[in-house]
């Protein structure tokens, strides 16, 4: 009987105002593992399993373990954003996201793919890298790759 194997993995590119300033691996969760044995399945059939990414100031290493960001921006001019999907090829599964017009200046230091706007799974997770959004016309894109291999 021959062994077949599953490896998910990614990769996250992050954009100040269009310009890629870094890419780097991401982790892939135990929960979000697990939300995505539970979809194969047809545990959540109908339900998209990553449907928003989270943005945070947390600086503490990502772990499989994990299920939130370390600090989250939350409240007023900080929701989490719906992600675009689209399958680049075959065992590629792509999202992206924006990060536009907060009200106060902020270094976004971490992001995550998320289940739903608020709670939820935590898909993935990965450090940015110090990025400054100064103003509200600065803006921050994500690109967040997950393959199948």
């Amino acid at each position: 009987m021959a062994n077949e194997n599953i490896k998910v993995t990614g990769r996250i590119q992050v954009y100040k105002n269009g310009e890629l300033i870094e890419e780097r691996n991401n982790i892939i969760t135990t929960a979000g593992k697990n939300a995505l044995a539970a979809l194969l399945t047809g545990t959540n059939q109908g339900q998209s399993l990553v449907t928003h990414m989270g943005f945070g100031t947390g600086t503490g290493a990502p772990a499989a373990s994990g299920t939130a960001l370390g600090t989250e921006l939350t409240g007023s001019g900080y929701a989490r954003v719906a992600v675009t999907r689209s399958n680049p090829s075959g065992n590629i599964v792509q999202y992206q996201a924006t990060l536009t017009g907060l009200s106060a200046s902020r270094t976004v230091q971490e992001a995550g793919l998320f289940s739903a706007v608020t709670g939820g799974t935590l898909f993935a997770h990965q450090l940015t890298g110090a990025v400054t959004l100064s103003t509200a016309s600065d803006s921050l894109q994500i690109t967040w790759q997950v393959t199948f291999s």
